[in-house]
């Protein structure tokens, strides 16, 4: 057994591979362009459009992370079907390369794919959605500003108010009130572990610890529960709360790990865990499921229908995926299984459909 790609091989993946990453360029280049018309509606004195194609623009990475698996389905099937509308594979074929053989080059392509993939939802797109938050927050939030590693800063008059991670506009952790006199001296600080926006427009802290400062000197006490009214409103939260589907694998499970020790809610986090480690099988996965099409149904028909079958099959894929995910979440199901279900299911019909073709 060769394990060393081949010539043939070689030439097969490199054609997938650039197939797959124009597909994904004009994919991702699409998206941007509604994505500013969009972000457009908001420009203002304070919001640039300059300020605006920039964040679109560093928002890019998280959009091609996203859209890897239907981008490499639509572009492989692409390559394949003209490599078939060329009777290169015919001639690959009657020259004793088996599916199997062709299905490895793909696979080949697959895996290196997936590794970019993997590399892009890791270590490009977390850091410049960031950025882009960071922006948008400044641009649009008024007295927001962003902390990369320390969550951020909001001012509300004379007090300021230090956010350490924001699991949603309306639930807040590690909250610190710094209090000024008129003077602009330090008066008072209060800590929270856990914020929780009310109906009325309060905040409820969960265990507080309040320190006041006093000419005699320093003042502490605890409660267990206490409201805080002030400016701070889950509208001007909306700019600087991160989608937990945009941070890094490791930021997930220290953030997962902060709130299973707090006893807080952590499976929306445990799901894009798991949604990142399935993205690079997914993109795999997606791969192989071009060899039944290309050699069975698909061998003759133009480039169109090809188009038509992969972004048919990339929508069924991403509503599975979406469906099964809000299931899970609703009904408790466990987040790998919501997860990973959909792209296993895709991928033994993969195999099974590439087993059965001659």
């Amino acid at each position: 057994m060769r394990l060393w790609p081949g010539i043939l091989d070689r030439y097969i993946a490199r054609a997938v591979i650039a197939g797959s990453l124009v597909v994904l360029v004009i994919f991702v280049s699409l998206e941007l362009v509604f994505s500013f018309v969009e972000e457009s509606a908001d420009i203002s004195d304070d919001y640039s459009a300059l300020q605006a194609l920039v964040y679109v623009a560093l928002s890019a990475p998280q959009r091609a992370y996203e859209a890897f698996p239907v981008a490499t389905l639509i572009g492989s099937l692409m390559t394949l079907g003209g490599m078939a509308a060329r009777s290169e594979l015919v001639v690959m074929r009657a020259a004793g390369v088996s599916v199997l053989g062709i299905g490895r080059a793909v696979a080949l392509a697959g895996l290196m794919l997936a590794l970019l993939a993997a590399l892009l939802g890791e270590l490009v797109a977390p850091p410049a959605e960031r950025m882009a938050s960071d922006i948008r927050a400044q641009a649009r939030g008024g007295d927001v500003a962003m902390l990369s590693d320390e969550g951020f800063w909001v001012r509300d008059g004379r007090r300021f108010v230090q956010v350490g991670r924001a699991g949603s506009a309306t639930e807040l952790q590690d909250l610190s009130i710094y209090e000024f006199d008129g003077e602009h001296r330090l008066s008072k600080v209060t800590s929270a572990a856990q914020a929780r926006h009310l109906e009325a427009g309060d905040w409820a802290l969960r265990d507080v610890r309040i320190e006041s400062f006093r000419e005699r000197g320093v003042e502490s006490q605890r409660e267990d529960e206490a409201v805080w009214s002030g400016g701070l409103t889950p509208d001007i939260l909306d700019v600087v709360v991160v989608d937990p589907t945009t941070l890094s694998v490791r930021d997930l499970l220290t953030y997962i790990a902060y709130l299973d020790a707090n006893e807080l809610e952590s499976e929306q986090y445990r799901l894009a865990f798991w949604l990142k480690l399935v993205t690079p099988i997914a993109t795999l996965t997606m791969l192989l499921l071009t060899i039944p099409l290309v050699f069975g149904s698909l061998r003759s028909v133009g480039a169109g229908q090809r188009i038509f079958v992969g972004i048919m099959l990339g929508i069924a894929f991403y509503l599975a995926n979406r469906l099964l995910n809000h299931i899970g979440l609703v009904y408790g199901l466990p987040p790998s299984l919501s997860a990973l279900l959909p792209t296993l299911l895709f991928l033994v019909v993969a195999l099974v459909a590439t087993a059965r073709v001659r």
